[in-house]
């Protein structure tokens, strides 16, 4: 049953219930209205009877008759009174019968001539009728039932025993013919209510239908890897909208999702080649799934249907899977190019039954050890050099000491000499400079990370030289894309790269132009751009600018860049400079964004 028919099948059964129960109702107060106007019509047809034979009975009070039976006599003889019933009779579409009986019950006056000296028989009093339940209330009224009655005695007040009882009869047959033109009206009503909801509906399942095919192709289009069609900006209902709007989103993440891990899948195909060791992963049944690394360099052949088993590699194989264990690293002897060469293979066997040989030249274990031992060598130098820079600036301060006694000594006595003296105190406080500067850059740095909003950092910094920059008709802008952008760094380091970049920027600009901050987030990194409109980067200085001591201004230390590329490098990003002469230059810095669980 497809989605459409099971649609149109629940909601017409639900239709048809809501129409039956709004029909039942409407059946009832129907009923119920007819026979609350049977009982006005009965109530006024006996009470009209009541007073006429109250007329009679003072009447024949005036003329003598003081008994009961002289009373029930002329009420009997009142022909008025016969025509008066059968009168009111006609005149209610529902009364079947009005009669009027005495104290011993037989009637007396009856709409009916010939019911005149029967007995008055007991019908259902129509109150009761009423007081019963909706249902109750018209199977009584469609069933071929008795009649109902209202019954009105008629006595004194000094003797309960009525003189006579009035008696009006409602018939459910007349009553019946009252109500088919209302039965009518409500099972027509009913009937267009039910065929315009089913048309509705259907309408409304084709366009639900046509919705989901058209969401079912999307897709199937984003499970192949496709565009996913544009929203129509006639869909009528705004949910299938916003549905295909997330699917359309969704599908770009999905391709873009896709072109990460065929990246990623790339990049580790890349490192693999690149391993000096050798990866070979077997499955379950002991069979080479992938390799990768060196390990058709390290196992002299290709890895086409390798076959592990008769070769050194296979009874390390067979005790890992065995015992079902790792085997740790064990030097084996392998055949290459017909001369037999050491290697060093280690398995690491995991709980799903696979296993991982790693292999390794101990020739390149060697050279990892000559590169550590060249690092804990330059380790060795740095803290020299440092110590040297140390033991240099503590004679520069003597020397700049007795500079200023020697300056002071000799005054003004000899211009000459005040001249080489202020040439010797410029070079020393140079020379000074120098070695802090390299003290500084030998010194670890003791980063104080946390999360920070990078954006909020590069608005400050726009804020700061906002004035400075006015004042050298720049105008400075600052834009991020979203307005909080989290990275986890050091944010003393980070605000004074920024600076340095803003200050050179300001530099570049003597006869004003615009500086600017873009930060922007992307899925894996965060980049901040700050371009100016200043006077660029030669292309022969383009590869020196962060280098320690290289200034192309006239006053410049040659620190501040170099500061720069540090911070960025602790930060473990990078940044990228594009500069034309004349037309300004941008520096591109890149952060690993913060990803939050």
């Amino acid at each position: 049953m497809s989605f459409k028919v099971k649609i149109l099948v629940v909601t017409g059964v639900l239709i048809q219930v809501l129409v039956g129960g709004l029909s039942a109702l409407l059946l009832n107060n129907l009923v119920v209205a007819n026979l609350q106007n049977s009982m006005r019509l009965a109530e006024l047809a006996g009470q009209q009877t009541k007073g006429l034979i109250l007329i009679r009975l003072e009447e024949s009070w005036k003329t003598g008759a003081s008994n009961r039976g002289l009373w029930a006599s002329a009420i009997a003889a009142d022909g008025r009174l016969a025509t008066l019933l059968e009168n009111s009779v006609a005149q209610a579409p529902s009364l079947v019968e009005i009669s009027i009986a005495g104290e011993d019950n037989r009637i007396l006056v009856s709409s009916t001539r010939s019911n005149s000296g029967s007995m008055l028989r007991e019908h259902p009093s129509l109150r009761s009728l009423l007081a019963l339940g909706p249902l109750d209330r018209i199977q009584r009224v469609f069933a071929r039932g008795p009649d109902y009655e209202i019954r009105i005695p008629i006595g004194l007040l000094e003797d309960p025993r009525p003189i006579v009882t009035i008696q009006v009869l409602v018939s459910t047959v007349l009553l019946r013919d009252s109500l088919y033109p209302g039965l009518q009206w409500i099972g027509a009503a009913s009937l267009a209510a039910l065929l315009a909801s089913l048309l509705f509906v259907s309408v409304l399942a084709g366009v639900v239908s046509r919705n989901l095919s058209r969401l079912a192709e999307g897709i199937d289009l984003i499970r192949h890897g496709e565009a996913f069609p544009e929203v129509n900006p006639h869909t009528p209902s705004p949910e299938f909208a916003a549905v295909q709007s997330k699917l359309s989103l969704l599908g770009a993440e999905v391709r873009d999702t896709a072109r990460t891990a065929a990246d990623f899948r790339s990049r580790v195909s890349t490192v693999l080649e690149r391993l000096e060791e050798g990866i070979l992963l077997f499955d379950a049944e002991q069979r080479l799934v992938l390799s990768g690394g060196a390990s058709e360099r390290l196992l002299g052949r290709p890895l086409d249907g390798f076959q592990v088993s008769g070769t050194p590699l296979g009874p390390l194989l067979r005790e890992a899977f065995e015992q079902r264990r790792s085997v740790p690293e064990c030097l084996i002897e392998w055949t290459r190019d017909g001369a037999a060469t050491p290697l060093f293979a280690a398995l690491d066997f995991f709980a799903d039954g696979r296993a991982l040989i790693r292999l390794r030249d101990p020739e390149g274990r060697r050279q990892i050890e000559s590169q550590l031992g060249l690092l804990a060598r330059l380790d060795a130098i740095n803290r020299l050099t440092g110590g040297v820079a140390h033991e240099i600036k503590n004679p520069l301060n003597s020397i700049a000491a007795r500079l200023a006694l020697l300056e002071s000594m000799v005054g003004d006595d000899s211009r000459e000499a005040a001249e080489e003296i202020e040439v010797i105190g410029e070079e020393v406080e140079r020379l000074d400079r120098v070695v802090r500067t390299f003290l500084d850059f030998t010194r670890p740095v003791e980063m104080r990370q946390k999360e920070l909003d990078i954006a909020e950092i590069a608005r400050d910094v726009a804020a700061l030289v906002e004035a400075d920059a006015a004042r050298r008709s720049i105008a400075v802008e600052f834009s991020s894309r979203p307005e909080c952008v989290p990275v986890w760094g050091d944010a003393d380091l980070l605000r004074e790269a920024l600076m340095n970049l803003a200050v050179n920027a300001l530099d570049a600009m003597p006869e004003g132009g615009s500086l600017s901050f873009d930060v922007e987030r992307l899925a894996r990194e965060t980049r901040i751009i700050v371009a100016d409109t200043g006077t660029g980067i030669r292309d022969e200085d383009r590869g020196r600018i962060f280098q320690l001591y290289f200034t192309t201004k006239k006053n410049g230390s040659g620190v501040g860049l170099a500061m720069v590329y540090r911070a960025i490098q602790l930060h473990g990003g990078s940044i990228e400079v594009e500069s034309q002469p004349g037309r300004g230059t941008r520096f591109l810095i890149i952060l690993p964004a913060l990803v939050k669980s």
